[in-house]
């Protein structure tokens, strides 16, 4: 469950946690952590290329990454980036959908496409020997896309399928309402298509917003396991615009509450406020100074907090302060933990709960007045020392699996420019202080609160009775 509310860091350290497949994980366990010998490029066209051959694996990754994501939606186009993302695997200007598959399948390749609110990610696994083949299928799935009616057609019905799925689960359908309530529009745009858009989706609105947003100023191709020469040389005849008129509009954080009633003996809640966002008012200009230690010392705030369990089975309450405060408040089984999400020009920045239902109440004022006990008395300094090892350790153990490298360096790339090295980021960790963390905490946890809540909410405080 805190799965889905795990925080972005300023190395992505509280990345979500994607599972992968052990294997793959343990084949991808290299130096990389620290991203030594990473080479990065520009293509002739305008595409930012990065690599990292430092793998003993037999399996290569390459990801093409574009800042295309939900927040650049408009209004009429509500859902586009779910239509794009189940769409990978149809037909394109130089493969029909299964000349596409027969490829990957013969050379027992993977590819698939994931999304976050900004980004659209192509990820291709496929053995070292077979990378010619490989890239070229994804280039062409992510750059060459031809949309042919009557396969939109066919892949609505997975659009309608997956919000299906989504709808009978109440973790990502909060998280999908925090974020509508938080800014409304950019950042607010879900990751699903909603209903009133089902079967909509036309070849020619796609192809517009594919010709409007899919510039080289906004992708990055990412190799893992691949060297730099090799991976540019595959690229060299990728085609796609240098730049586009499509201007991104700078998220604006409104809060409000909003909730939903859909009954059952459990309640679902989230309590946040404005964070912190990678870059300065949306600009591609990577924060510096006070504002980069400011995002560093609030993902040590968030591990004073508490972060979840670290023992598995075990609740928490041994290293967690608002797990604690929930556990005097209720001796019903409860779950919570502190959010962190950081994107490229704002963030988010609370804790969310579940709980019995007659108990929800109690639980959320234990944890709000724990929070609030923070920017009254402190903390202690034993605490900070102990998150700050925290932070440190999530960062190293987060970037010995290689997808979480690839988004890693994919998201400084996009949003700053540049790639911060994990010791850069250790050295920053451990400039942080007790009054740092106070400070930051004073600035952002006494900002305007958004609160999403869904379940049996019968009892379930407003947000005006709470604050």
């Amino acid at each position: 469950m805190s799965a889905k509310f795990t925080s972005r860091s300023v190395l992505q350290a509280f990345k979500r946690h994607v599972s992968a497949r052990a294997n793959t994980a343990r084949q991808e366990s290299t130096d990389a952590a620290g991203l030594q010998g990473l080479q990065v490029s520009k293509l002739p066209n305008g595409v930012t290329v990065a690599s990292l051959d430092s793998t003993t694996s037999p399996v290569a990754r390459v990801v093409l990454v574009a800042n295309v994501g939900p927040r650049f939606e408009e209004s009429d186009q509500l859902g586009i980036t779910h239509c794009l993302r189940v769409s990978v695997d149809q037909a394109n200007k130089s493969k029909t959908a299964f000349e596409l598959t027969r490829h990957l399948t013969q050379i027992g390749a993977n590819l698939s496409c994931t999304a976050t609110r900004e980004n659209l990610m192509y990820s291709l696994d496929c053995l070292k020997d077979n990378l010619d083949i490989g890239v070229s299928c994804l280039v062409s799935a992510a750059t060459q896309q031809a949309f042919k009616p009557w396969e939109i057609q066919d892949c609505q019905q997975r659009i309608v399928f997956e919000a299906a799925v989504v709808e009978q689960q109440p973790e990502a359908r909060l998280t999908e309402m925090l974020h509508q309530v938080a800014y409304r529009d950019t950042l607010g745009r879900s990751l699903y298509a909603p209903s009133h858009m089902f079967g909509k989706y036309s070849s020619e609105m796609l192809m517009e917003y594919v010709n409007k947003n899919f510039t080289a100023e906004r992708m990055a191709v990412i190799g893992l396991g691949i060297g730099h020469k090799q991976l540019t040389r595959y690229l060299k005849t990728m085609s796609v615009p240098g730049s586009g008129s499509n201007t991104a509009k700078a998220a604006k954080y409104s809060g409000g509450e909003v909730r939903h009633e859909i009954g059952g003996d459990t309640a679902y809640a989230a309590i946040v406020t404005e964070g912190l966002g990678a870059t300065i008012s949306g600009s591609k200009k990577s924060i510096t100074g006070s504002q980069n230690k400011d995002a560093v010392a609030l993902s040590v705030l968030q591990c004073v907090m508490g972060c979840g369990p670290t023992i598995k089975w075990s609740n928490g309450s041994a290293a967690s302060k608002i797990i604690q405060a929930a556990g005097q408040a209720t001796d019903q089984p409860f779950a919570t933990s502190c959010i962190n999400t950081t994107y490229s020009d704002s963030g988010l920045f609370g804790f969310y709960a579940v709980a019995q239902a007659s108990q929800m109440g109690q639980v959320l004022k234990a944890v709000l007045s724990e929070f609030g006990s923070v920017t009254k008395n402190g903390v202690a300094d034993q605490d900070v020392q102990k998150a700050k090892m925290q932070v440190k350790a999530c960062a190293a153990m987060m970037s010995e699996n290689g997808s979480n490298v690839i988004q890693n360096i994919a998201q400084q790339l996009l949003s700053e420019g540049t790639v911060q090295s994990q010791e850069e980021f250790f050295r920053l960790v451990d400039s942080v202080s007790k009054q740092d963390v106070v400070n930051v905490a004073k600035k952002v946890i006494n900002g305007k609160p958004s609160m999403a809540a869904i379940g049996n909410l019968s009892t379930t405080p407003h947000l005006d009775e709470l604050m």
